[in-house]
């Protein structure tokens, strides 16, 4: 998924990089899941787990290289990763609806609601060539300007507008000056977490751009171990 120029580069960045969102994705999940069975906890921990899920199919892919199976265990690792921060989303929603547990259907329509959406990646990504992983990018990921600018437009529309709508919402309906500091903790890293998302996808459309694909590699990955670190202190214990 990051920096990847030749296979002996792909398997240190691999270890280096990709491996670690893994190992603290899982443990954050299993803390969360070990403190309460909640529609709270499920969600958050969801998230980690994704973001596990997304990081480990592509790692995979390193080792399916000049086969088909990369370019599958690659995209589905995509989607994983786009689906996980939907649970931003979901979970603000749950905080803001906590009192009102006659919301669990909805719970379930907007989870598959953000699982269909997140098929874009196959549909775009596939079938219309916004994902090239072959000879020509030298089993590179490389994104197209259709692919960038259609997921920009979906993370805006279905992440960071929601997000910003319940984090007011969230603001209001806390109160308490202990939950406040978590709360805004909370705001703080998903935002930051959604800007390695937006990154993300830059750093695959700069394909030949080393200079932006170095600062990627060194500075989004601590961002984004910074971002998960407060988002699991800041709600990760007594949510319902």
């Amino acid at each position: 998924m990051i920096f990847q120029d030749s296979f002996a580069q792909r398997i240190i960045v691999v270890l280096i990089v990709q491996i670690w969102p893994i190992f603290y994705g899982s443990y954050f999940a299993i803390k969360l899941l070990k403190r309460a069975k909640t529609r709270s906890t499920y969600s958050l921990s969801s998230f980690f787990i994704l973001l596990s899920q997304a990081y480990l199919l592509a790692a995979i892919s390193i080792f399916f290289l000049n086969t088909p199976l990369s370019y599958f265990f690659y995209i589905l690792g995509i989607y994983c990763f786009v689906f996980c921060h939907c649970f931003f989303v979901i979970f603000s929603w749950v905080l803001v609806k906590l009192d009102n547990k006659s919301t669990k259907w909805k719970f379930g329509l907007i989870l598959v609601f953000y699982g269909i959406v997140s098929t874009y990646v196959f549909w775009l990504g596939y079938y219309f060539n916004g994902i090239t992983i072959d000879l020509t990018t030298n089993w590179v990921p490389n994104y197209s300007w259709d692919f960038l600018m259609f997921s920009w437009i979906i993370f805006l529309i279905f992440l960071v507008i929601p997000q910003i709508y319940f984090s007011f919402k969230l603001v209001k309906v806390f109160e308490g000056v202990i939950l406040k500091r978590r709360l805004n903790m909370f705001i703080l890293a998903v935002f930051l977490e959604l800007l390695v998302v937006f990154s993300l996808f830059l750093y695959h459309y700069l394909f030949d751009n080393q200079i932006y694909r170095t600062f990627h590699v060194i500075v989004m990955p601590i961002i984004s171990t910074t971002a998960a670190f407060l988002i699991y202190k800041s709600f990760g214990k007594e949510l319902e």
